[in-house]
Parts: structure tokens; C-alpha cells; sequence
């Protein structure tokens, strides 16, 4: 296009916008087209003419379009003109184009270890939410492994994400900042459970899920998993002389004969605390006594239990004394 074309179509399109200034203008679009970024709009003329018209569409990055009663547009515009030439009267009119961002949305896979629940957060404060849990606020709580997604909307643009939460136990330690065995006592031990494929690791080199103590000292136990990666806990373990001993039995026969019918220690002195835990192999409770009278009848939910062996753990605080005592070992269970 030389300068002489050039000069030419500004001055047209100056006219035009004078035009449009002078006459009438008759409605022939909306006042303001809106859109999304990466969508488009469609302006359209929808009013009815008798016999042809010409038409002629002009906008700064638009360049002119002819004839056409709509025009598609992607592209963010100040504005659009309009001309109808009916042949007996001619029309203008405009429309402001605004083009409106869509919400941004970032939310990222997680993995979660040793905690119970999770704050979901869609950010984009003063924006209206729907996640698929059918709550409408920014922030929801997970307390579920799963598959979420919100959809984020603000002045007529909306953006969906989705995201994947999982929970994992992770290994379970929780020691004591210290642990007070008496030297009687037989089965002084620590463990650790973990989730299958985890790796574990004691200060005294053992990887197995339990150690027995001998001596007094800090203990740690290591463990790594690949999904919660490391865990690192310790405990400093005392021993000593106890002058309030309990005589734990090994065994015990709970068939109804009124013999040796219940699990038990025998108790020498008084306790302001006392507590007694006894579960399976598997690590399920199946007895919880809190009184020192507490004893086990062999049962769980009024079923009885099967012959095997099980893990007795007494916690208990003599009158007179602020340490936790912690005293555990096996017991057979024997009809």
C-alpha cells in the first residue's frame, strides 16, 4: 500500500468516527462486547432491514469488513464501528470490546505423611468456587486421599483444575522424650511400626521393627519410605531399682474353670496413673484397663480370642512420683 492509500484510509476511517458522532446513533449494538482471554466473541447486527443493505465494520486492528451482518473477534479491540447503508437512510453505531483474564489456578499434586487432613486453597480471593465436594468457599478441608477439582469464576470467565491428594501413615514412633524401665522387668524393648517396604535403622545397628534394651541411654530409630521419605525419633531410656515391683504372669487359661481365668499383674504399691494395654500380633487392641483392677478375660467384643501370643503394655505413676513408668512383654493366651 503506497502513502497516498495510506492517507486515504485514515482519513475515511476519521470520517467514519466523526459520522458517528454527528448522527444518530440507533442501537444497533450493545453499548459493550465482552469476552475471555483465549475465547472470542461474536458481534452481530440483529435488527431487521427492509430490502438489502450494505454493511461496514471498521476498528483500528480490525481493518474494514464489508457486508457481513457478524464478525467474529479474538483479539482485544478499544473499539468497533458499524455503518448500515439501507440506500434510503444510513446508520452508525459502536461497541467497546473488553477482554477479561481467566482465573489463574495452580494447584499441585500432593503427598501427605503423618497428617490427617489438608487445606485446599483456589486463591483468586473474590472469585466464586464449586469443587466437587459441592462446597463454595476458597479453602476446603481433605481429610481423604482422592481426586478434587474447583472451578474458579470472576466477571464471566471461569478456569478448572484438578488435583490429587494422598495420605500416607507413615511410620508410627511417637517415644517419650524418656522411658523408665525397672531392671526386673524381662521384655524391655522399643518398636517402631512402619508401612510395608519401608528401611529401618537403630543407633545400635538393628533393622528390625523392635530392640530389646540392656543398657541406659539415648536410643534413635531411622526409617525412610518412598513416600514419606525420613523419619527420625529418639528416647532416652533409664533404668533402675524399683521398689514397687509387679509380678507379671506369662500365661494365662481363660476356659471358665475358675482358674487362672484372667490376665493380670499382681500389684505391690499405689498408683495416682495406671494403665493396661494388651493387643495381637498384628498390633490391634483388644483390651484397655484403667483402674488398677483391671483384667483381661481373654475376650474382644464379648468373642473370644485365639490361642496365640500377646503384647501386654502397663503404664502406671507411683503416688508420691511424677515419672511415667512403662513396663511391656508377652503373655499366652492358653485353653
Amino acid at each position: 500500500m503506497n502513502l497516498n492509500s495510506k492517507i486515504k484510509n485514515t482519513l475515511t476511517y476519521l470520517f467514519f468516527i466523526v459520522a458517528l458522532n454527528l448522527f444518530a446513533q440507533n442501537n444497533l449494538l450493545p453499548d459493550t462486547t465482552a469476552f475471555c482471554i483465549g475465547d472470542s466473541a461474536i458481534i452481530e447486527l440483529k435488527q431487521n432491514f427492509e430490502g438489502s443493505i450494505n454493511t461496514e465494520w471498521r476498528g483500528k486492528s480490525l481493518g474494514i469488513i464489508y457486508n457481513s451482518k457478524k464478525i467474529k473477534i479474538k483479539s482485544p479491540l478499544e473499539k468497533i464501528y458499524l455503518k448500515v447503508n439501507t440506500g434510503k437512510a444510513v446508520y452508525f453505531d459502536s461497541t467497546v470490546v473488553k477482554i477479561y483474564p481467566k482465573p489463574k489456578l495452580n494447584l499441585r499434586d500432593t503427598s501427605l505423611c503423618n497428617v490427617k487432613s489438608f487445606i485446599l486453597d483456589a486463591k483468586n480471593s473474590g472469585s466464586r468456587f464449586e469443587w466437587s465436594t459441592n462446597e463454595k468457599s476458597q479453602k476446603i478441608k481433605i481429610d481423604n486421599s482422592g481426586t478434587y477439582w474447583v472451578k474458579v469464576s470472576n466477571l464471566g470467565c471461569s478456569s478448572i483444575d484438578t488435583v490429587k491428594i494422598k495420605f500416607f501413615p507413615g511410620a508410627s514412633i511417637g517415644f517419650n522424650n524418656e522411658l523408665v524401665y525397672c531392671l526386673s522387668e524381662q521384655n524391655k524393648t522399643l518398636n517402631v511400626k512402619v508401612n510395608p517396604g519401608s528401611k529401618i535403622l537403630w543407633n545400635t545397628g538393628s533393622t528390625s521393627p523392635s530392640i530389646t534394651i540392656t543398657d541406659e541411654g539415648l536410643y534413635w530409630v531411622k526409617t525412610e519410605n518412598k513416600n514419606c521419605g525420613e523419619q527420625v525419633d529418639s528416647v532416652r531410656v533409664k533404668l533402675k531399682v524399683c521398689d514397687c515391683e509387679m509380678m507379671v504372669p506369662n500365661s494365662f487359661t481363660p476356659n471358665d474353670d475358675n482358674r487362672n481365668d484372667y490376665f493380670y499383674p499382681v500389684l505391690q504399691c499405689d498408683y495416682s496413673y495406671y494403665k493396661l494395654i494388651v493387643a495381637d500380633k498384628y498390633d490391634n487392641t483388644v483390651f484397655t484397663g484403667n483402674t488398677v483392677n483391671a483384667k483381661w478375660d481373654g475376650r474382644y467384643k464379648g468373642n473370644l480370642c485365639p490361642e496365640e501370643l500377646y503384647i501386654y503394655r502397663i503404664e502406671s505413676i507411683e503416688k508420691g512420683s511424677d515419672k511415667k513408668v512403662l513396663r511391656s512383654g508377652k503373655v499366652s493366651l492358653i485353653r
